[in-house]
């Protein structure tokens, strides 16, 4: 996909009248705008072409980026559409300019250019999500979140073993030279030219890799460990529902790391205050209330459910 193939999305006319109140070359600021638009979707599409290395992603690539096109198309007519109702001095003139109205009108009309930019962000970053998955943030919840862990934890004590073993050889053939530490690394598989770099000082002087690189690696191992343990563990405990006083049902579902409330009726706005601030947030898939499953999100639960008493 290129510009030229998504030029006819935003009508010219509109485009036009976007620019009419605000500037004395309305039909150039239309055919600017219209170029930016064609531009900014074929760099989006040139960028996400990157991550499709196979004709299945391709096919999923043109799928998804139509639905984003979409989309980006319906609010750039709306952002456009509201810039068609704003008006300056500089073309209406001073004289009876109503400039309260003005104002609201402009208000709306940022307002439009910001969700769109923000509508572009999310939707960018699902595409990437759905096409490279492997680099989607490892969630409790997830099915394969045990696996993608193990496979991280494994990545990450390699790099350790690695970088063990590029400081060893270097500080082993320190006294015989540069190009003796050159041919030692190399002969543990790094290019020539990756070599060289690891023996280039840094700020301080050091060479080969920073004893930080090497204890941070390592707590990140052990955080990951921990952290396997507690998604291995939460996966073979039974999920729970109890239904409290209030008539609120809990459900516990630690295979999922979630919490869910289900109330018999519309909660009042101070309890959906309460529950967004605790990280609850409405799930119409379910008709529940749901959180991620932590201490805080459990308490919240319980106390909302009747199940336990507010402190003094």
């Amino acid at each position: 996909m290129n510009a030229a193939d998504v030029v006819s999305d935003i009508p010219l006319n509109l485009a036009r009248a976007a620019h009419a109140g605000t500037s004395f070359v309305p039909e150039k600021r239309a055919q600017q705008e219209i170029e930016s638009y064609s531009a900014q979707l074929a760099q989006d599409y040139a960028e996400l072409l990157k991550l499709a290395d196979t004709s299945e992603k391709r096919t999923q690539l043109d799928e998804e980026f139509a639905r984003y096109r979409e989309g980006y198309r319906r609010r750039t007519v709306k952002t456009l559409s509201s810039r068609a109702r704003c008006v300056s001095t500089m073309i209406a003139g001073p004289s009876n300019f109503p400039a309260r109205r003005m104002a609201k009108r402009s208000e709306i009309a940022d307002r439009r250019i910001a969700e769109r930019m923000e509508f572009r962000t999310r939707a960018l970053a699902a595409i990437r999500k759905t096409l490279c998955p492997e680099l989607r943030p490892i969630m409790a919840g997830d099915d394969d979140a045990a696996v993608r862990l193990r496979a991280k934890i494994a990545e990450a004590e390699k790099l350790q073993v690695t970088m063990k073993a590029v400081n060893d050889a270097i500080r082993k053939h320190a006294r015989e030279g540069v190009e003796a530490q050159i041919a030692a690394l190399v002969a543990l598989g790094h290019p020539e030219d990756q070599a060289r770099k690891l023996l280039t000082p840094d700020w301080s002087g050091r060479v080969g890799f920073p004893a930080y690189t090497l204890t941070n690696n390592n707590a990140n191992i052990r955080r990951m460990k921990s952290r396997l343990v507690a998604i291995e563990r939460n996966q073979t405990l039974p999920a729970t529902a109890t239904e409290g006083q209030t008539g609120v049902r809990v459900e516990d579902v630690p295979a999922e790391n979630r919490v869910r409330l289900y109330f018999p009726d519309k909660p009042s706005a101070e309890i959906r205050t309460s529950l967004k601030s605790r990280g609850f947030r409405w799930t119409p898939s379910l008709g529940c209330w749901q959180a991620y499953r932590n201490t805080g999100s459990l308490a919240c639960a319980q106390q909302v459910a009747g199940l336990r008493e507010v402190a003094a």
